[in-house]
């Protein structure tokens, strides 16, 4: 007997709440990044930057959280944290040695082999430089330094929600350029042992919708003056560092046999699903901002 053929609901039973997801949130999210206050955006960072240490963390750690996965969530936190809150490099080196201590003292105390403490180790030192270097070059985006002018944080805040939001638009806007390119004219497989869907066609879509995304950003968002040719030199590297954060989730994803990262989003996969080539371009953005806007 053959088998029915699956309905269109009994195909797509989280359609419904991805779509849901999509129209609360976002307008929470642009809502939030236009009106509230420096700190709330940071927040917003912080949480994503929390859940998705957590999730690297589970994903290398096998759900085996002993006390040393403990700590190192905690002061993976706590470190991305004071990039935000201090203009001190000393503070910074600091957290971040206190935290190397931190890890692998607790490690010594709760490994059960010599094998079984360097995988560990691995997979928290990992999680470690990925959250606090990219989540944490995504806060300097949007902070208001407290060693700038008046006039100089005044700006920064004013532009909060356009350094927010750009990295989002280069970066989705080459998702949806991706996905229907790929669809339409992807043949050649850009990594088939890391992601068999991607192609170079794709990819060269992905790109070009990009540049368009920074385009649309820079008129529609609270952004400086940038030329067309200064805001290309941006987006392009920022849109391919992108694809390759996303290439580099799904070799993890690969590498531990997890499919998504976790399931906290309903519908959406987990949050490293949904923000890997948005924290992979945030430090170019930022150093291209650092170099030629100021």
């Amino acid at each position: 007997m053959a088998e029915d053929k699956p309905s269109v609901t009994a195909k797509n039973p989280d359609l419904i709440p991805r779509i849901a997801v999509a129209v609360i949130g976002i307008p929470l999210l642009v809502s939030l990044a236009i009106y509230g206050p420096n700190w709330s955006v940071w927040l917003i960072i912080m949480t994503a930057a929390g859940i998705a240490a957590w999730e690297f963390l589970r994903m290398t750690l096998q759900r085996d959280f002993r006390y040393d996965g403990a700590v190192a969530l905690s002061v993976t936190a706590l470190t991305t944290a004071t990039v935000y809150w201090t203009d001190t490099a000393a503070l910074i080196g600091t957290a971040m040695f206190a935290s190397l201590v931190a890890i692998f003292s607790t490690a010594m105390f709760t490994m059960r082999n010599h094998q079984d403490a360097l995988q560990r180790l691995g997979g928290m030192f990992t999680t470690f430089l990925y959250v606090t270097l990219l989540f944490g070059a995504y806060t300097l985006l949007i902070k208001a330094s407290a060693l700038d002018s008046e006039a100089s944080r005044a700006s920064a805040v004013t532009y909060q929600a356009g350094w927010f939001l750009l990295p989002m638009f280069i970066i989705w806007g080459g998702d949806t350029g991706a996905y229907f390119v790929g669809r339409a004219f992807g043949t050649h497989k850009l990594a088939p042992k890391i992601s068999p869907g991607k192609t170079w066609e794709g990819a060269a879509g992905g790109i070009a919708a990009s540049i368009v995304g920074a385009f649309i950003a820079a008129w529609l968002l609270p952004l400086p003056s940038i030329s067309p040719g200064l805001l290309i030199a941006i987006a392009l590297p920022a849109a391919a560092l992108g694809q390759i954060g996303d290439l580099c989730m799904s070799l993890v994803k690969r590498a531990t046999g997890f499919k998504d990262s976790s399931s906290i989003l309903y519908g959406h996969g987990g949050m490293l699903d949904r923000v890997d080539a948005l924290i992979f371009a945030s430090p170019w953005i930022l150093i291209a901002r650092e170099l030629w806007l100021h």
